[in-house]
C-alpha cells in the first residue's frame, strides 16, 4: 500500500451519530480494491458507527481508537458529528491521531466561525459549511497520503491565506491587543488621577 514509511490513510469520514455520511473522502486503493462502490462504502461506514460508542457516551474532544475489519480507526466526536481516519493495523497510530485532532479543530473553528456561544460541531454546521469540510479533507490527504496535521496551516488553507501572512496578522492582533490594553490602563488612570 504505502511506499517506504509513509503512512497510509484509506478513508476520512465525516460522519452523523446515525452513520449517514456528511462528507468522506477515500484513496484510490481504498476505492478500488477494499471497499469497491459507494454501495460497499456505505455498508463499511454503517460497520464503523455501530462499532463506536455514540456520541453522547463518547468523551467530546478527545480522540480514541477501535479495531473494526482489520483497520485502525481512529475517531473524535461531538455533539451528533463523529469524524474517523481509517488506516491499516500497522500504520502508526500518533500520526493518524494528530490528523484527526487537526481535521476536526479545523473543522471546528472553519464551521463555528466567530461564533463564541457555539456548544461544539454539529451535523447543522457541517452541512452549512460543507464545501469547507470537503476542501479540509483534501487539503489533508492525497490519495491516502497525509500532506497536513496542523490546524493552523489547515485554516490558512481553506481561507487562501499565505502561512506567513495568517503568522503576520496573528502578530498584528498581538499589537493591536497589547495597543487597547495600554490605551485603557492609561484612560482609566487619567480617569482615576483627575478624581483624586
Amino acid at each position: 500500500m504505502a511506499d517506504g514509511g509513509l503512512c497510509q490513510i484509506l478513508a476520512l469520514l465525516v460522519l452523523d451519530s446515525d452513520g449517514a455520511r456528511l462528507a468522506v473522502k477515500y484513496c484510490s486503493y481504498a476505492r478500488k480494491e477494499l471497499w469497491v462502490g459507494s454501495k460497499a462504502q456505505m455498508a463499511f461506514e454503517k460497520r464503523v458507527i455501530s462499532k463506536l460508542p455514540k456520541p453522547s457516551t463518547a468523551r467530546t474532544g478527545e480522540v480514541d481508537v477501535a479495531v473494526i475489519d482489520d483497520h485502525t480507526v481512529l475517531f473524535q466526536a461531538c455533539n451528533d458529528v463523529i469524524v474517523c481516519a481509517v488506516a491499516g493495523a500497522n500504520e502508526n497510530e500518533l500520526v493518524v491521531l494528530q490528523l484527526v485532532e487537526g481535521i476536526f479543530a479545523s473543522m471546528s473553528s472553519t464551521a463555528q466561525g466567530s461564533s463564541f456561544l457555539s456548544s461544539g460541531l454539529t451535523k447543522q454546521l457541517v452541512l452549512d459549511s460543507l464545501s469547507d469540510v470537503l476542501f479540509i479533507l483534501d487539503e489533508v490527504m492525497d490519495d491516502g497520503i497525509i500532506m497536513e496535521t496542523d490546524e493552523d496551516k489547515i485554516s490558512a488553507r481553506i481561507k487562501m491565506i499565505d502561512e506567513t501572512e495568517a503568522t503576520n496578522a496573528a502578530q498584528a492582533e498581538q499589537m493591536f491587543q497589547k495597543a487597547t490594553q495600554s490605551a485603557k490602563a492609561k484612560l482609566l488612570g487619567s480617569l482615576i488621577g483627575s478624581r483624586g
